[in-house]
């Protein structure tokens, strides 16, 4: 067993080869570590990418149990910004379901390292570890990224010790418990892991169902800051093609009036069908659902045939023989996973049918990510449990989950009237047939907000002519903005007009504006404008962390 001396003495010989290393380690255990407390979560390598990282990464677990009356460990990653983490913003960003694993999000919509079928390359064939590949478009270079899986046993969360447990073990869940969950896990993570990120502004995002856990989070945040004397440095929340509450939208409430408005809309049938369907069965009909006549539901059914094979997640998706996480997926039967995907296409076998379309990204993100995170070397990278089994029950397949949560949009108007303090954000794809623009459009309006900026407008990604979508923004900073051609999963889709749009609004910058008289953009648009000096402040803390990690592990 070595002493204390002659583990110092180990890890200083470690550095030798770099009198400057060296100067660092012997301040490193001179001094207490800033980030002790995460230290022997540091990631120093990942399967599958040759180098250094782009920039620090964490993995590890905050234990939830007290909060949650059994034993609970909440999984969590943390990516550094690439620009200056101690004043960067910190970005939380969850995926939906519920039930759907956030690594999903990570690895294959807006984090740094990239998994789709292009990981599927030379290295591949001689590992079996599907490839990471740089991602231009990160959100990690204007914010530090969070994320967790929850609930717990979503992803390599657990609970009762039990890594290795099924969708059922850690019990029933439900959108107030789930909030519970969501609240011990952030709270546990600033205050056990990284305190020092206490005063970075704070950003809550996500798309889809967490567009009924990340508001409900920020509920639980902001009672959690009342009142304290070590509150979290909350800025604002952004929610992506997002649920509302079961009353609103995601619930068993209304008709197929948005998706008779979405695919006509989009040119998906014909205008004498469209005609017909509005003559037969009324506006108010359509809306509400009720009164529809044998007659008008025939003329639906017409419309289905006539609208032909899609993906419930992009209209114009392409990935068609892709076996997508959410395609291989078997659609549930309950009334909220119908209202969730309107005009579902259903095989034989039970799946969603698709079609052709167009889309200008690469295919087999969900595959290539499930099998990343199959592999040993990964979990261990982690810091994950050998024993660990990767679990994600999108659409709470797998999982008992109850839509207990009916109505944000008051919240939404509470935010905007009482807390000058906040921002709030709702983004749409306008070609995502599962939660479309359409109906987005039509809950934000009746929120009854007074418009800002003239109303809606176009934005851009260039301050030129190249469209983004719209946006319309509303007295109470809150913002609805739309993507043009994106669907569901608007970073996988768009994901440079998604960095455009997230960073200008976590800047608390104006979206770019359409110019009709601008023939070319200049030449600084868009540009990243990373100094000699940064880059080389990004590989000093790399080393930092990487001797941080060997310190932890030699001095245990």
């Amino acid at each position: 067993m070595l002493t204390q001396n002659e583990k110092r003495k180990e890890l200083e010989e470690k550095s030798s080869s770099s009198a400057g290393m060296r100067c660092t380690l012997l301040l490193l255990l001179a001094a207490p570590v800033v980030r002790g407390a995460a230290s022997e979560d540091a990631v120093t390598s990942l399967p599958g990418w040759a180098g250094d990282l782009p920039s620090a990464w964490y993995s590890g677990y905050v234990d939830i149990s007290k909060a949650m009356g059994q034993g609970m460990m909440s999984h969590y990653i943390f990516i550094e910004s690439e620009g200056d983490p101690a004043t960067d913003p910190v970005i939380l960003w969850s995926n939906g379901g519920p039930g759907a694993s956030s690594l999903y999000g990570l690895m294959t919509e807006l984090g740094p390292l990239q998994l789709n079928e292009d990981s599927y390359d030379a290295s591949y064939d001689a590992t079996g570890v599907p490839s990471l590949l740089y991602n231009e478009n990160t959100w990690t270079k204007f914010g530090s990224v969070l994320i967790f899986d929850w609930p717990p046993p979503v992803g390599f969360s657990y609970c009762n010790g039990d890594p290795g447990g099924d969708g059922h073990s850690c019990g029933d869940w439900d959108d107030f418990r789930m909030q519970n969950a969501t609240y011990a896990s952030l709270r546990a993570w600033f205050d056990d892991k990284f305190p020092e990120y206490k005063t970075n502004d704070l950003y809550l995002t996500g798309e889809s169902y967490a567009g009924v856990y990340i508001p409900m989070l920020s509920q639980a945040v902001l009672a959690g800051n009342d009142g304290t004397s070590d509150p979290l440095n909350f800025k604002g929340f952004a929610v992506g093609d997002a649920c509302t509450g079961t009353d609103v939208l995601c619930g068993p409430v209304g008709g197929p009036y948005w998706s008779v408005m979405f695919f006509y809309g989009h040119g998906q049938f014909s205008n004498k069908l469209y005609d017909a369907i509005i003559d037969t069965c009324t506006v108010e009909a359509l809306k509400s659902g009720v009164g529809l006549s044998s007659k008008c539901n025939t003329l639906l059914a017409q419309m289905s045939t006539e609208v032909g094979g899609y993906y419930d997640y992009n209209l114009y998706d392409d990935c068609i023989y892709q076996d997508d996480i959410r395609r291989r997926r078997k659609l549930t039967v309950s009334s909220s996973s119908k209202a969730l995907l309107p005009l579902a296409h259903v095989s034989s076998a039970g799946l969603p049918t698709v079609g052709a379309a167009v889309n200008d990204y690469v295919c087999g993100g969900g595959p290539a990510q499930e099998v990343w995170a199959a592999q040993p070397s990964v979990l261990a990278a982690l810091n994950v449990p050998a024993d660990a089994v990767f679990f994600s029950g999108d659409n709470g397949d797998g999982m008992t989950y109850t839509l207990t949560e009916t109505n944000l949009m008051p919240f939404y108007v509470d935010v905007a009237a009482n807390h000058p303090e906040l921002r709030s954000l709702v983004y749409n794809g306008d070609t995502d047939p599962g939660i479309n623009s359409f109906v987005s459009q039509n809950w934000t309006v009746a929120l009854g907000l007074d418009e800002s900026e003239g109303g809606w407008r176009p934005w851009t990604l260039d301050g030129c002519q190249r469209m983004g979508g719209y946006v319309t923004r509303y007295d109470g900073d809150f913002d609805f903005l739309t993507i043009r051609g994106s669907g569901h999963m608007v970073p996988t889709f768009k994901p440079e007009a998604a960095k455009e749009f997230m960073g200008k609004w976590i800047a608390n910058e104006p979206y770019q504006f359409y110019n009709a008289s601008c023939a070319a953009p200049s030449s600084a648009s868009g540009a990243d404008g990373k100094s000699k000096a940064s880059l080389r402040l990004k590989a000093i803390r790399r080393e930092i962390t990487k001797l941080e990690a060997e310190a932890a592990r030699l001095l245990a």
